[in-house]
């Protein structure tokens, strides 16, 4: 019986969504389910018996701050246990990192003795609860407002094919930039939420303007830049979202004072916003729009090099070049 009870046990790891890892008391990996290979990019044959952390972290046990850089290393070197720790893990799949939200336990035998650790990653970009319980409680305890923004963000999704994906990229990258350059952890937190609602203004965007595969005409243009007003003017009922309505209102101005709507220049434009510009059309130019094709990321790495100094914060765009040039290798 216990034979058939093991083999339930692995039918049942090998058939949870999410990845679940496992490690021995020297931190070297023991078993992967088959999400960990779909979600994580990793091959079981490549990374297990291999230390943890050579294969998702770079060989980087701590992160740049000197803090542990895996939950579930830190689980077994510490005994301290995790429920819903923010971590990324860089696969060879992405660019940049993907994010997860971190389970982790210590793994004992019947007397007691420790065997190693485990931990389940639950992508937190596809759970909005999972979100809420995290980001949104270091920084309010109005949920249900969040909820309403999400609402605003997902009804945006629903009328143009790419915002909703979008904006849940450019909040990834932002937050990636805002720890690159060294804010505080409500700041980087701050910089992820404006990245989800950048765009809630095109809510007020006819939607065939928003889907349009040719070229715009003068007047659809102008309603198409329009969506910062918009959107701050949606925001600004919020009390608990005062700081993220500039930014919003922001996030399409020059560094060089030729954007919109207010043509801003240089320190004149939040940091958030010169923050979310970057972002923006980073992923805007990596991916499929209704008027072309994804660029390549190489071209759309030159691209943002050529333009800072015009279009976008130098500072922003090197701290995006750092993050990219870290996990490219």
């Amino acid at each position: 019986m216990d034979g058939e009870t093991a083999s339930l046990d692995q039918l049942i790891l090998k058939a949870l969504p999410c990845p679940v890892l496992v490690v021995d008391t020297g931190g070297i990996l023991i078993y992967l389910n088959s999400a960990s290979e779909r979600e994580l990019g990793v091959k079981k044959e490549e990374v297990i018996s291999r230390p943890l952390t050579e294969s998702l972290y770079q060989g980087k046990k701590f992160d740049h701050r000197g803090r542990y850089s895996s939950a579930l290393i830190e689980t077994l070197e510490t005994g301290r246990e995790f429920s819903l720790r923010l971590e990324e893990i860089k696969t060879a799949l992405y660019i940049v990192p993907k994010v997860f939200l971190v389970d982790t336990s210590i793994l004992r035998n019947q007397d007691g003795g420790v065997l190693g650790a485990c931990a389940i990653y639950h992508n937190f970009l596809r759970d909005r609860r999972l979100l809420k319980e995290t980001v949104m409680n270091r920084l309010t305890t109005v949920s249900e407002q969040f909820e309403t923004i999400y609402a605003f963000a997902e009804a945006i999704g629903a009328r143009d094919q790419y915002t909703m994906g979008h904006s849940e990229k450019v909040a990834e990258y932002a937050r990636l930039i805002a720890e690159a350059l060294g804010l505080s952890e409500k700041d980087v937190d701050l910089a992820y939420i404006c990245g989800i609602v950048h765009d809630v203004g095109k809510i007020g965007v006819p939607e065939n303007i928003l889907n349009k595969p040719g070229a715009l005409t003068a007047q659809e243009f102008k309603q198409i830049t329009s969506h910062p007003e918009k959107g701050a003017a949606i925001l600004s009922h919020i009390s608990w979202l005062e700081h993220v309505v500039p930014v919003v209102l922001a996030h399409h101005e020059r560094y060089d004072g030729r954007g919109y709507p207010q043509g801003l220049r240089g320190e004149e434009i939040p940091l958030l916003s010169r923050i979310l510009a970057v972002a923006d059309a980073f992923d805007a130019m990596t991916s499929d729009r209704s008027y072309r094709k994804a660029l390549p990321v190489p071209v759309a790495i030159d691209e943002l090099k050529r333009h800072a100094g015009g279009q976008f914060d130098p500072r922003v765009v090197e701290a995006f070049m750092r993050i990219l040039g870290e996990y490219k290798e």
